[in-house]
């Protein structure tokens, strides 16, 4: 009898085990997958935006302070307005009740510096705060070196290809994509003039364009880029896929076009090709950059390969032309990726919100803002495969 209530025992405790693994359990038993987190003021496990924890605050003020950057809940008598000091006397301040929804605000674009609005002791805010932004038409981040890009070796007689990323180790930019700027750079002492088409002709040069990010909307382009104004109205057209030759901040002037290339069909999911067709310059004899040519810029997906290739045209300065073939650009976001979480993760903290994750990329995550930032790491991981 005593061997079978101790087989039951190990039944049951083996279950509870099994079950507080599944729901993704902190070292408190608080099931974090659901919201729950360790409250060590009440000795419970509680969620912070519906339960008053003095762990996250210091008093009613501060209270009110913090909720307006984080999602968290504050006593009730922080919000009627009575509420007690260290001696024992009530304070009574004005009631806060319900802030007035927010005015509608502009989002600070990635080029500009954003000032917050002023708050109030309830945590309401009034106006939109203030957004600076530099002025120009060379709006995009200066490329930072923190992931470099391996330029390939270049052994091509007149060109070689360059790539810039525009957004920063695949962040910053549209989520799940890096932004690539592709250019051509004029080998010296070749006498070039110019480069003023990129075409395709026949099954041995292709010019083919791989998926790439289309913004949707009345003002996304194909050709040369996109103007100030038009991105004043819209900053994800920063982020525009589109072909150009030398031409970045909108072909204003109509000095590019294009025959025998479907852009209508060019995606994020479908990638387009030509082997009769072409991207040129209206005037071939025109100078539309000097020593290095941007030929494209391309949102690719973060979870593969992409590659650009194109055959180029240009004048000499004799008059005369020239061509190279076969020009391959090669786009691969890990290489650029700083990411530090385990592949076998489940569950993600950053340091202020808990994520979703698949494969190494976070999913979804809660929208809490904190004032202090605590060290990444993983809460739950795939026992099945991490050995967790």
């Amino acid at each position: 009898m005593k061997l079978f209530k101790l087989f039951i025992i190990n039944l049951l405790t083996k279950g509870l085990s099994e079950n507080f693994e599944h729901e993704g359990r902190d070292e408190h038993g608080c099931i974090i997958t659901k919201g729950y987190s360790w409250c060590n003021d009440l000795q419970s496990c509680i969620r912070m935006w519906e339960t008053p924890c003095y762990d996250y605050f210091e008093d009613c003020e501060n209270c009110l302070f913090r909720r307006t950057m984080e999602n968290i809940a504050c006593p009730l008598d922080c919000i009627s307005g009575i509420h007690n000091e260290d001696n024992g006397n009530n304070i009574i301040t004005p009631s806060c009740g319900l802030c007035p929804p927010p005015p509608p605000c502009p989002q600070p674009g990635p080029d500009c510096n954003y000032i917050p609005p002023m708050v109030d002791r309830c945590g309401c805010t009034y106006d939109c705060g203030m957004i600076s932004c530099r002025q120009g038409e060379d709006i995009l981040p200066d490329p930072i070196e923190d992931c470099p890009i391996d330029q390939i070796d270049c052994i091509n007689e007149f060109v070689c290809p360059k790539v810039t990323e525009i957004t920063h180790c695949n962040e910053g930019g549209i989520r799940g994509y890096t932004t690539y700027q592709l250019s051509l750079v004029i080998q010296p002492n070749k006498q070039i003039k110019n480069i003023y088409a990129l075409f395709g002709e026949g099954g041995n040069h292709l010019m083919y364009f791989p998926p790439a990010n289309q913004i949707d909307g009345p003002f996304n382009s194909n050709l040369g880029g996109i103007p100030q104004d038009i991105i004043n109205l819209d900053w994800d057209l920063i982020y525009d896929s589109w072909i150009t030759i030398g031409i970045t901040n909108g072909d204003k002037n109509n000095e590019l076009s294009t025959i025998g290339i479907d852009f209508n069909q060019w995606s994020n999911t479908q990638s387009i090709s030509t082997t009769n067709g072409a991207v040129f310059s209206m005037d071939p004899e025109n100078v539309l950059s000097k020593n290095e040519y941007t030929i494209a810029q391309l949102t690719v997906p973060n979870n593969r390969i992409s590659t650009f290739s194109a055959n180029v045209q240009g004048r000499k300065i004799d008059g005369g032309s020239w061509k190279e073939y076969n020009i391959n650009f090669v786009l691969d976001p890990s290489k650029l990726s700083k990411n530090i979480i385990p592949p076998h993760c489940l569950i993600w903290y950053d340091g202020c919100n808990l994520c979703n994750v698949n494969n190494g990329e976070i999913i979804l995550c809660t929208e809490n803002m904190c004032l202090i930032d605590g060290n990444p790491e993983c809460r739950v991981y795939d026992d099945q495969n991490s050995g967790h």
